[in-house]
């Protein structure tokens, strides 16, 4: 297992394609943050009570953990095109031949693909909380030590989301039959969780007034916190979690990941290789 993992980490940082990630991470690190900087110092929004309680270093740092916004979609969708090259090029059949275990192979693949996308979101997401911290303070009340550990308890949310993410690409290029499949299925479902997501929110909106709903509200606001496509709006979003929230921002992505990595494995071992 160790030697499949150092094997598929290195093919995946040789790739040429994580070149162009990394590129794409250091270009939406910098324009973000520039961007709203540019439209913050314009004499129309400057003033704006409402635009800087929204626009902080805060908030951009923990943007970039979107699965459905630029990084967060673009990332899986060029990590699934390098991971796709081992069925291609037949890769798998040759692993096989010298006696390693299909189930080894995938959950090589899932770790290799969770470190590799953890690595990449992490690294444009610190880039652009430097970035905005020339622009902009971290949030509007003075940064404590509590707040130092609400910001490594959200990134441990963060990364829970990450895991989800590779393992529902893994497990859709275990099963697919090529990597455009992969990728329209990949983008196909995550786009689907944030929809979705976001129509509960203007439901649930829309219920708020009317006191006749309530049981209604109760449970599309349980629908809506168990989306792991929304965690986002959560995470990061305040100063700290209560019990609810942690099992809303814990149980959801494990619970996911344990599901496509039982189907991944089960799809993988009974895939025809020839």
């Amino acid at each position: 297992m160790t030697e499949l993992l150092r094997v598929d980490l290195r093919r995946i940082l040789k790739d040429k394609l994580l070149l162009v990630v990394i590129i794409l991470t250091v270009v939406f690190a910098l324009s973000t943050p520039l961007l709203y900087a540019l439209i913050f110092s314009s004499g129309e929004f400057a003033n704006d009570p409402m635009l800087a309680n929204l626009i902080s270093a805060k908030a951009l740092f923990f943007s970039n953990f979107s699965l459905g916004n630029n990084l967060g979609l673009l990332a899986p969708v060029l990590l699934a095109i390098v991971l796709c090259k081992d069925f291609s090029f037949g890769t798998v059949r040759n692993k096989i031949i010298v006696g390693k275990s299909r189930s080894a192979m995938f959950l090589s693949m899932f770790i290799s693909c969770a470190v590799v996308l953890t690595g990449v979101i992490l690294l444009g997401a610190f880039l652009s909380l430097l970035t905005s911290l020339c622009f902009f303070d971290y949030q509007a009340t003075p940064f404590t030590a509590a707040d130092f550990g609400y910001f490594v308890v959200s990134l441990v949310f963060d990364v829970l989301v990450l895991i989800f993410a590779s393992a529902l690409l893994s497990c859709l290029c275990a099963c697919a039959k090529n990597v455009g499949i992969a990728i329209v299925l990949y983008v196909g479902f995550t786009l689907l969780l944030v929809m979705i997501g976001s129509i509960l929110q203007v439901v649930i909106m829309v219920l708020e007034a009317y006191p006749e709903y309530k049981t209604l509200l109760k449970i599309l606001q349980v629908a809506e916190r168990l989306n792991v496509g929304m965690a986002v709006n959560y995470i990061g979003a305040g100063t700290s979690y209560t019990v609810e929230d942690v099992l809303y921002l814990t149980l959801p992505p494990l619970v996911g990941t344990a599901g496509f990595l039982s189907l991944g494995l089960y799809s993988f071992n009974r895939k025809n290789l020839k």
